[in-house]
Formats: structure tokens, C-alpha cells, sequence
């Protein structure tokens, strides 16, 4: 009997992929990071910054909200459930449990995954490289993604193509990202008078109300660059907080490695995509 039901759920299976509409060629991209899922040491992540990179994924609808990801290269499909932390990899034949996902969408174009095995939501973000496992209760921001059409990213890279021209201006600096990663809001004591500016030829300068920071830096397709170290004047800054934030702005101006806007915001991001520097036009 438990051998006569295995095989019920494989024809059913079978029969839902076979009788889907045509399937969609997409993309995932971390709405976290703005980074394509691509594969990195067998597992997907994260991690490309140009579409072109990035895996293609037929989609196959299942019922209701359910769905399962069809590796193109392959043709085989994307099991969550591979080692210990439940990573996620191409390279399953069948679309059982592990292949499935719950497909919830949470505004703005961005959608959650959810594993029809475990229960739990799939993170970007799992390790150095931001891997993608099923491992996270609740949907937030690394568990959320968008499922780009391939027919409409062209040559589109995660930085948005930005250059200096269009970065060049004066900003508010608004979050930084503090030695733990974590990205704070400045306090009210810092906000007023933390400020960056950017001129087309490359040349940068900040301060925060003490000293003075500037640093040569190239901008190129969404890339980020700092030439050589940033250089700073060295007075002796009244409130302690100044001189962390100080240090903390050199710091991630060597750290940073992409750049995207979004109207009148630029955010910087690590290699890995975390965010580490938000600036509001002025």
C-alpha cells in the first residue's frame, strides 16, 4: 500500500509539472543584496553581480502557491536539504517535498520561499558567500527575493550600472554599518552634521563634525573602488562617537565593492552584499 501511494504522488507530480502553462525562465535575485543566485562550491548563493552570471530557472507550478525550480544546464531540480544546513542545490530527477516550495508573495515585487519539507523560509545570506538554505521561522529581509524574467535583464548588473557621473553630489550620511555588521541609523547627535560628498573626477570627502576624510575612488558599472587608503586630518574630536564613526567610514570605504541608487539614496555593499554605508541626497 505505502509502495502503491509513492507512486500515486510521483504521477501526480509528474502529471502537474507535465500539464503546467509553459514555464517561466527566471532568475532569483536577493532583494536583500541586489546579488543574482548562482552556484559557488555546489550549492546555490547569492553571489553574481551581472545577470549573466546568474543560474536559470524554469519554474514549475505545483498547487495553489507551490512550486518547484528546474536547473536549465541540468534539467534536474533545486532540493533544499543538502548537508547539515538544509542548502540549497540543483541535482535532484524528481520533485518531491525537498523540491517543493510555497511561493508566498510579500509586497513590492518580492516573494518568499518556503520549504514544503521543513517548513522553514529560505535565507540568502547562510554563511560567507550567501548561500541559500531553508533554515529561517519568519520572512524578513534575507529571506526575500525577486524572480526576474530573463527576457528582461539584458546585460543588467547588481550595481545598476551607476558611475560617478551619476553618483557625483552632496549626501547626508544616514546608516553605517557598525563593527558587528549590523547596519545602525546615525543618532540625532551625529545625523546633523555627518555629511559625504562625491565630485565627478573621483575625489570624495566626509566628515561628521571633527575631522575631515578624503579618498580617490573609481566607480564603474555599479563597482566600487577606493585607491589606496583614505587619508584623514587628525584632530582630537570633542564626543568619542565622532572618532568611531570617523574610523568606521575609512574602514568601509576600503570595504566596499558596489554601488546602487535608488532615487535619492546610495547605499555601498561588501563583497558578500551586506550593506555598509546608506547616504541621502541633499
Amino acid at each position: 500500500m505505502k509502495r502503491v501511494a509513492h507512486t500515486l504522488l510521483a504521477l501526480t507530480l509528474l502529471f502537474a509539472a507535465g500539464t503546467a502553462a509553459k514555464a517561466d525562465e527566471v532568475l532569483l535575485q536577493s532583494a536583500k543584496s541586489g546579488l543574482y543566485v548562482t552556484v559557488v562550491n555546489g550549492t546555490l548563493a547569492a553571489w553574481a553581480r551581472d545577470a549573466r552570471q546568474a543560474t536559470k530557472l524554469d519554474t514549475v507550478r505545483l498547487d495553489g502557491n507551490k512550486i518547484a525550480f528546474r536547473d536549465i544546464r541540468s534539467g534536474t531540480y533545486v532540493r533544499a536539504g543538502v548537508g547539515q544546513n538544509t542548502m540549497l542545490a540543483a541535482g535532484s530527477p524528481h520533485i518531491r517535498s525537498w523540491e517543493t516550495f510555497e511561493l508566498n508573495r510579500i509586497g513590492r515585487g518580492e516573494v518568499a520561499l518556503r520549504s514544503g519539507q521543513n517548513g522553514l523560509y529560505v535565507r540568502a545570506g547562510v554563511g560567507p558567500r550567501s548561500h541559500l538554505a531553508a533554515v529561517s521561522q519568519r520572512a524578513r529581509g534575507w529571506e526575500a527575493f525577486r524572480m526576474v524574467d530573463v527576457r528582461n535583464t539584458g546585460g543588467h548588473n547588481a550595481g545598476g550600472g551607476i558611475d560617478l557621473r551619476a553618483l557625483s553630489g552632496d549626501y547626508r550620511i544616514t546608516h553605517a554599518a557598525a563593527d558587528n555588521g549590523f547596519l545602525v541609523r546615525l543618532g540625532q547627535e551625529l545625523a546633523g552634521s555627518a555629511r559625504m560628498s562625491i565630485q565627478r573626477r573621483g575625489i570624495l570627502s566626509a566628515t561628521v563634525g571633527c575631522n575631515s576624510i578624503s579618498a580617490q575612488i573609481s566607480v564603474e558599472n555599479g563597482q566600487f573602488r577606493t585607491r589606496g587608503q583614505p587619508m584623514s586630518t587628525k584632530m582630537g574630536c570633542p564626543i568619542r562617537a565622532q572618532s568611531l564613526l570617523e574610523t568606521r567610514i575609512s574602514q568601509i570605504l576600503t570595504e566596499a565593492r558596489t554601488v546602487e541608487r535608488d532615487r535619492q539614496t546610495v547605499t555601498l555593499r561588501a563583497r558578500n552584499g551586506a550593506e555598509l554605508l546608506k547616504l541621502r541626497r541633499i
